[in-house]
């Protein structure tokens, strides 16, 4: 009973905040009237770049400062990115659609005297092959110490680059922000420091509601507010802290519940999938799903596979595996054991490539030519992304479409003609 009365009292904040959304008043959006919400360049690059310039139209340098401080900074302190903490109160002009020769557009960039931080805007745009790489190579070549170049790699969730668009370029060379917390966190920064300016804080504020929806975050600060004075009345805290204990078990059974939704899934198409680790050798799920929310778990490589021919002395197999996002492709093994395909398999990796242009290439050699995100991505590491997946229809929606997805790429891949498929044999396991 004393969960079913914070379970309702939530309810109401939730409701009250649907209902302001939906109120025409609230949900008026200059962005959004203007130019579609996804809209890369015209928008979201010109928007951010407004705000970073000392020289915007908004008169404030803060905002730059900001930037510098709570998304630079934190980024290099929170990833593997070989750069120093940048002084915050130094100066840096901004431009954007910056051309470069031979090396394409830049999105935006920050420049003075010492250092460049360049940032790559995606939203919903493919990688361009060798972008990160080429951004780096042509800002060394006009005098920049390797050091003093930082790239951003800005996406709506922080999903990782692919080999083909980052090149040759190390991951110690570049960090990856998002707009659902970096840009939000960053922006919530500014609207603080624009309280003194209302038609800047309110202009701050509509960008910051169109960020999340764009990214599926719709809570308000209001009812973020709303929230956290719900934890201090009665026993409220020690409830949602009770229930918080159970997330991570609850995370288990949600993935068990999708690998096993798409073992049948595919199954019901003719393609049975087999539960293995990354070396494509059967493990037990319960273990491994286990293991991967440890937080100094050193693995997080598993999945699904399923034979589907041969190629020479090799059998290829599709396989769909995890790291933080679900994603597919074609790998090899030989004797059972996963391998990286030699240079004799150059055709079958290529004209895979060639299928999928916007495909990850896979620099390794342990995928054939690429791998594939599912059209609506799944990042298991990211609660806010399990929301899609929690109701059994919603669930059941994204299987079908990712089953989908999968079978018409094996398809594709056998209408090459490279595969012998009639030598596919295929293999039970089902998740204990």
């Amino acid at each position: 009973m004393v969960y079913n009365n914070l379970f309702q009292a939530l309810e109401k904040i939730d409701q009250a905040s649907t209902e302001e959304a939906f109120n025409t008043k609230y949900g008026f959006n200059v962005f959004s009237i203007l130019r579609r919400d996804d809209e890369e360049v015209g928008l979201h690059s010109k928007f951010l770049a407004e705000l970073l310039s000392p020289t915007g139209s908004h008169g404030m340098d803060a905002f730059q400062k900001l930037f510098i401080d709570q998304v630079v900074n934190v980024a290099v302190g929170n990833q593997d990115w070989e750069r120093l903490p940048l002084c915050p109160n130094q100066n840096y002009m901004c431009q954007t659609e910056v051309a470069i020769k031979n090396s394409g557009r830049i999105d935006i960039i920050l420049k003075n005297h010492e250092n460049i931080i360049v940032i790559e805007n995606k939203i919903h745009a493919s990688d361009q092959e060798k972008q990160l790489q080429r951004y780096y190579e042509a800002y060394k070549n006009i005098g920049y110490k390797p050091k003093n170049i930082y790239i951003l790699y800005l996406n709506k969730y922080g999903d990782p680059v692919g080999a083909y668009g980052k090149g040759n370029l190390k991951d110690i060379d570049f960090a990856q922000i998002s707009y659902k917390e970096d840009i939000a966190n960053w922006l919530d920064a500014c609207i603080a420091e624009a309280k003194q300016y209302p038609h800047i804080e309110h202009t701050l504020l509509q960008y910051r509601r169109l960020v999340g929806k764009l990214t599926g975050d719709t809570r308000s600060a209001k009812m973020k507010q709303a929230h956290i004075e719900l934890l201090y009345q009665k026993d409220n805290f020690k409830l949602a802290h009770e229930l918080s204990e159970s997330f991570v078990s609850f995370q288990i059974d949600l993935q068990k519940k999708v690998w096993e939704g798409l073992q049948e899934a595919l199954k019901a198409k003719g393609y049975t999938f087999e539960f293995c680790d990354k070396k494509l050798q059967v493990c037990d799920f319960r273990v491994a799903v286990k293991h991967y929310y440890k937080p100094r778990n050193a693995s997080k490589l598993y999945g699904i596979h399923c034979k589907i021919g041969t190629v020479k002395a090799y059998d290829i197999h599709c396989f769909i595996q995890v790291n933080e996002n679900i994603y597919y492709g074609m790998t090899i093994s030989q004797n059972t054991m996963r391998l990286q395909y030699p240079s004799s398999l150059i055709d079958l990796a290529g004209g895979m490539s060639n299928l999928y242009p916007n495909g990850r290439m896979s620099d390794s050699k342990w995928f054939l030519g690429v791998n594939i995100l599912p059209n609506t991505p799944i990042n298991f590491k990211k609660p806010s992304n399990l929301y899609k997946l929690v109701g059994k229809d919603d669930r059941d929606n994204w299987i079908e479409q990712t089953t989908n997805e999968i079978v018409s790429f094996i398809e594709n891949v056998k209408s090459l003609g490279l595969i012998d498929v009639q030598s596919a044999t295929h293999t039970s396991h089902n998740i204990a």
